[in-house]
This record gives structure tokens, sequence and C-alpha cells, in this order.
């Protein structure tokens, strides 16, 4: 794995403490070593305004705010709104899929997801070869 790739800074959201296991287990095999987690929208906008990001790994169905919500403040918010956002959901509908890119995610990836998989469309989000 590229040391461009192992150097990115991501946040993990997701409500299912396992979910954010599981994803935190893909980015550690492949290197990654700055990672941070919230397990909604709302504590995870406040983690994004004061630490350096490269990409936001996020959930769409959770408590407090969910993953459209926090999508649009992220991209309203000048200090966020360059971040990488993908969208990593059990939701399949394409009407929601459409809505999350049409707002600025950059991906949108449905559950269950496999390692490669995952980390194939991050590096094509990334630019990363």
């Amino acid at each position: 794995m590229t040391d461009q790739f192992a150097a990115l800074r991501f946040l993990i959201v997701d409500d299912s403490r396992s979910m954010r296991r599981i994803v935190r287990q893909f980015l550690q095999n492949k290197g990654v070593t700055r990672i941070a987690e919230a397990e909604n929208g709302q504590s995870a906008l406040e983690l994004a305004r004061f630490q350096p990001l490269d990409i936001i790994i996020s959930d769409l169905n959770m408590p407090v705010m969910d993953g459209m919500e926090f999508l649009k403040r992220v991209k309203a918010d000048p200090g966020c709104r360059d971040i990488h956002f993908i969208m990593l959901t059990v939701e399949a509908v394409q009407k929601t899929m459409n809505q999350a890119l049409a707002l600025g995610a950059d991906a949108y990836i449905v559950k269950p997801v496999t390692e490669e998989q995952f980390v194939r469309e991050v590096k094509r989000v990334v630019n990363i070869s």
C-alpha cells in the first residue's frame, strides 16, 4: 500500500460500534493510523471543525443527526467543505443515493462491503492509484 494512502486522516461516523471497528480495521490493514470516530453526525461535525481531516466515512441512518444532514452541514461549512465524504450505508435506494451525491458526497457505498471494494473506492475518491 502506498504511503500516500496510509498518510490520510479519516473520520468514521456510524452509530454501530461494530461497523466503526470493521472500517477501522480495513484502514489499519492498509497502514492508516490517523483515524477518529464519532457515533452521530452532531459529534462528528464538532470533530471535523477542529481536527484536520482528509476523508469522512459516514453512515446514513444515525440518531441525533443523520448522515444526510451531516453531509449538508459539512459541505456548507467553509472549514470542512473540502473534506472528501463517502456515505457508507445499507440504504440502497437510488433516490437516496442521488440525493447524497447531489449534496456533495464523493461516493456512496452500500453495505455490506468488502475491504477490497472499500479501499478501491477510497483510492478513487482521493485520486490515488
